[in-house]
């Protein structure tokens, strides 16, 4: 799933060469822990695929990684989340876009759908890139139906699958694509959700 439409600088977060203390290994939430000066995080530099990227080593079996800032969700919008991933080294896992829906008074809204479609990473040194969109009704390429009750997010990715691997990760793009979805109900090509594997 391949998306040529500019990033919007507004919902952009940082890149992973400003310092990974921005980027949390739980919800993204402000408690979460962060990768920063974790032993199982690097910054890799130089990588033919993404330039600098972050390298992750799998160390848990659901590994998590959050954006700690606040993403605003505007009512009405659609936001694309997209991530570009390859698998080093070890065990091979399925990804997956993911974000955690913040309301007021900074807590979770519940009910909600929180990750977009799995994939399965192909092979090492294969680069993939997928995406999921936050809309605020279901619609054909909507992955995360969110109502009003959400002002912003913690936007991330997870790793699903056995311990070991190595994994890198170019910095996310976060899009506006509210202009891509018209009245009649039609979606963006190739977002509709595919099964893990499936072809």
């Amino acid at each position: 799933m391949k998306m040529d439409l500019p990033a919007d600088p507004d919902l952009m977060p940082p890149p992973f060469a400003e310092g990974l203390d921005d980027w949390a290994r739980g919800d993204g939430t402000p408690d979460s822990p962060t990768y920063d000066r974790d032993p199982a995080a690097r910054l890799a530099r130089g990588d033919a695929d993404f330039g600098i990227c972050l390298e992750l080593r799998k160390t848990d079996a659901v590994q998590r990684l959050r954006y700690m800032g606040e993403l605003p969700v505007r009512r009405g919008a659609f936001i694309a989340i997209t991530a570009r991933v390859k698998a080093l080294r070890g065990p091979l896992c399925m990804a997956q876009i993911a974000a955690w829906p913040g309301g007021a008074g900074a807590r979770g809204v519940d009910d909600l759908a929180t990750t977009g479609p799995l994939l399965r990473l192909p092979e090492h040194g294969a680069a993939v890139e997928f995406s999921a969109v936050i809309g605020p009704e279901p619609r054909i390429g909507v992955d995360l139906v969110w109502d009003a009750r959400v002002l912003y997010a913690h936007v991330g990715l997870d790793l699903i699958g056995p311990e070991g691997g190595v994994v890198r990760i170019a910095d996310l793009a976060v899009r506006d694509v509210t202009h891509a979805f018209t009245p009649a109900g039609r979606g963006l090509p190739g977002f509709a959700p595919q099964p893990a594997g499936g072809r």
